[in-house]
């Protein structure tokens, strides 16, 4: 909605998309790269926002202003909580600069590929519905119809068209037994599944093959270029873990956290700490081996923080292409199937009056 005030047209939509979110983070970081103080970056970014979002930056200046934290801030504006987190491990290491362009480009990234995947979707989807739409007129109207006129003449219908009859007639049972199940996990989500611990949820989702190759490939990226940061900023193993545990934005980390300091407490190096938790790829135990060994770790964790998120993108994207097609033949061969059901017994009638 845009209001006219004093010949300036005003923008007063009151939602702040994820898209301006994840630019709002990429220019902060830009202007505080170049020697702008926050509050000024901050102050320099509302003059091009709509009304409602001006309103929310000034909002955050002032609680700025009153001693809280950028990513305490951010939170409160609902930003993600893996981006809110990334930040955060930012300001420990010193690179709030550096976090806040790479939670900005983090979440860009997250945005396109989610783009990506409903645009791929989106015509497999209409084929769908217009495939339902096809199904309810040839089951309320024209196989009704060529069963009376069958009836009549006394012919039977083809096999094909009996079979496509039976599923549609079973078919809103199959849905109606779907549907309970689908209620059932929305209520165990509710009930159950969000109140366990983040690793104790992770490992349920762990179990489902399809799922876990990408969680593990993401909680690598993010673990990886994390600690790289933060040993970048000069911060100890030791420290970095005690971060991990003291950041309540990305639950699963904070006992990660726990969970790393006591393993090195144990005398365990980084490597095997992390190596025994089962949750990361298993090459990192030697990305962190070598990076140890050459006195590089951060750079080590670095790259290889890089290469697992290309990896990551690279096998949703195929993931993603592959699935595409996959629908495109499954609904295409219902769709042949039921016009072939339609024309059979066309084309016998025709045979059976000539």
């Amino acid at each position: 909605m845009q209001v006219s005030k004093g010949g300036v047209i005003l923008n007063m939509s009151k939602k702040w998309k994820k898209e301006d979110k994840a630019d709002f983070l990429l220019k902060a970081g830009e202007l505080l790269d170049q020697g702008y103080p926050l509050h000024l970056a901050l102050q320099l970014l509302s003059w091009e926002q709509s009304f409602f979002v001006k309103e929310k930056i000034l909002q955050m200046i002032e609680v700025l202003r009153a001693g809280s934290s950028f990513h305490e801030v951010l939170h409160q504006h609902d930003f993600p909580p893996d981006i809110t987190a990334y930040v955060f491990f930012s300001e420990q290491g010193g690179s709030l600069a550096e976090g806040m362009q790479g939670a900005g480009d983090l979440f860009k990234k997250r945005l396109h590929t989610l783009t990506t995947i409903r645009r791929m979707l989106r015509y497999p989807f209409v084929l769908l519905w217009t495939l339902v739409m096809i199904a309810i007129l040839m089951i309320q109207f024209l196989f009704p119809s060529f069963r009376e006129l069958f009836q009549s003449l006394d012919i039977e219908f083809p096999f094909l068209t009996k079979l496509m009859i039976q599923v549609f007639h079973y078919s809103p049972y199959v849905i109606g037994g779907i549907a309970p199940v689908f209620l059932l996990g929305v209520v165990y989500y509710f009930k159950r599944f969000r109140h366990y611990t983040p690793q104790k949820q992770y490992s349920l989702l762990w179990r489902i093959p399809f799922l876990a190759p990408f969680l593990q490939m993401f909680l690598t990226y993010y673990f990886s270029l994390q600690f790289s940061s933060m040993l970048k900023g000069g911060v100890s193993i030791y420290d970095a873990c005690r971060v991990f545990e003291k950041q309540h934005h990305f639950p699963f980390f904070q006992a990660e956290g726990t969970d790393l300091k006591q393993k090195l407490r144990d005398g365990k190096p980084l490597y095997a700490a992390v190596a025994s938790s089962g949750w990361y790829r298993q090459d990192m135990k030697y990305v962190i081996q070598h990076g140890q060994a050459a006195g590089k770790l951060e750079d080590d964790l670095r790259f290889y923080s890089d290469r697992v998120i290309q990896m990551l993108e690279t096998k949703v994207k195929k993931t993603v292409m592959t699935l595409q097609p996959i629908m495109f033949l499954f609904i295409g061969s219902i769709v042949l199937v039921m016009f072939l059901s339609v024309f059979l017994p066309m084309f016998q009638l025709m045979t059976s009056i000539q």
